[in-house]
């Protein structure tokens, strides 16, 4: 591979043979072992024989599998947290947070060559109703409290003194959704793809007690980003906007596939999306500036904010440009003075929706996409400038490149 190959297509598209997010990936597996054992050293037993089996289940697992898990957005963010906690040596959050880890494996682990006849047990760390698997598509609702959960062929659902067997194939949608006292539920996604639409479980609700907590930067309010209620209205408009994203780029509907695996409708007064490195996957999106409905504004965030989730992957591996410590711009949409990878990130969203809503208003005519094609080249001609402008930057082989790209993209826009 030649230094400039790993960008992919026009404006750094991942192609079929990406090796930005597999790179990911890889890393954050070979963490686990490692993570894990510390965190076993820390909590004591059982945590630590509980984290060594789960290890094992993971090392096991095939690479289809390790990869489906690794790449959900929750997975990176436990991992972050265990890690903080470790740092910190909280062993109770240890021994509380360690058990999501088993979510993750159990049910590729019981349906793969290395699975347990007697079946997968997974133990809870406190009697729930409702039991996640956050790279799967269905969840369990139960009647009644439960701590223990069994993944076996033979489990009936029926919840007896606080436990409960359920087969795999239940978990996969097979069969009639109401097993004993356990209710199958399916999570809606963006329609012709496997991205869910979810905002439920801890580690959405932590993350934004988390930003709420922080002070705000000069010139905006304090984060005010809250979980919503998710209607049918909102899966219909998301799926409409990605489906504009697909008819008139494919390219980058394949990418956003690839790179998205959760969409998160979120409420706010003023935070429209916005996506985090710690939530590796996921696309935040709100209707503070306008609603979903609004088939081309939703269409317009969700590219740019999964093309975040590309470049924050592809910087891990060229850095594109690079500048003195400390050096920052001023952005063209932003109060507060920016690094250069804030920078860039708005640079490189800018070139993909000016040639998103060109491409669209040559397939609908419609005349809100020829507007928002020079809008947005302009802005982006004025990012350009302005990293240009800093006497310090030298550009990558790669940064040659994909600079070009998005130049020509301003040229032919606003001449």
């Amino acid at each position: 591979m030649t230094t400039t190959d790993f960008l992919g297509g026009h404006l750094a598209l991942a192609g079929d043979d990406d090796p930005v997010l597999p790179a990911y990936v890889a890393k954050l597996r070979a963490s686990v072992p490692r993570v894990t054992k510390r965190l076993g050293q820390l909590a004591g037993e059982p945590t630590e024989a509980e984290l060594t089996l789960w290890g094992q289940r993971f090392a096991a697992l095939d690479d289809d599998s390790a990869h489906r898990l690794l790449s959900h957005p929750v997975f990176p963010y436990l991992w972050r947290q265990l890690m903080l906690a470790a740092q910190r040596k909280d062993a109770d959050f240890i021994r509380a947070w360690s058990t999501h880890f088993a979510r993750f494996v159990a049910l590729p682990h019981a349906t793969g060559p290395a699975a347990d006849p007697a079946g997968t047990e997974l133990r809870l760390v406190a009697p729930v109703t409702e039991v996640r698997f956050p790279q799967e598509r269905h969840h369990l609702v139960f009647d009644t409290p439960v701590h223990r959960l069994v993944i076996r062929e033979d489990g009936d659902g029926t919840v007896r003194d606080g436990a409960a067997a359920v087969p795999a194939s239940f978990l996969h949608g097979a069969g009639d959704p109401l097993l004993g006292n356990a209710r199958r539920v399916r999570r809606p996604v963006i329609a012709g793809t496997d991205i869910e639409i979810d905002n439920a479980g801890p580690s959405i609700a932590r993350h934004f007690t988390s930003m709420n907590s922080h002070e705000p930067q000069p010139g905006y309010p304090r984060s005010d980003l809250a979980v919503r209620e998710i209607g049918e209205d909102d899966i219909t408009d998301l799926s409409r906007a990605y489906a504009l994203i697909e008819d008139v780029w494919p390219e980058l509907a394949t990418e956003i596939r690839a790179y998205t695996r959760v969409v998160v409708p979120y409420a706010s007064e003023f935070h429209s999306s916005f996506t985090e490195a710690i939530l590796m996957g996921a696309v935040f999106l709100s209707e503070a500036a306008q609603p979903f409905s609004a088939t081309h504004y939703t269409a317009e965030h969700l590219l740019h904010e999964s093309s975040h989730l590309r470049l924050m992957l592809l910087l891990e591996l060229d850095p594109l440009v690079t500048v003195a410590e400390g050096a920052t711009f001023n952005s063209p949409v932003r109060k507060d003075p920016r690094p250069l990878w804030g920078m860039l990130m708005a640079v490189h969203a800018f070139a993909r929706i000016t040639a998103f809503h060109r491409r669209a208003y040559d397939r609908t005519g419609l005349e809100i996409h020829r507007e928002l094609t020079r809008q947005n080249a302009d802005l982006l001609a004025k990012g350009l400038d302005e990293i240009e402008g800093e006497p310090t930057a030298e550009f990558t082989e790669a940064g040659k490149v994909l600079w070009a790209q998005m130049r020509a993209e301003t040229e032919r826009a606003l001449r």
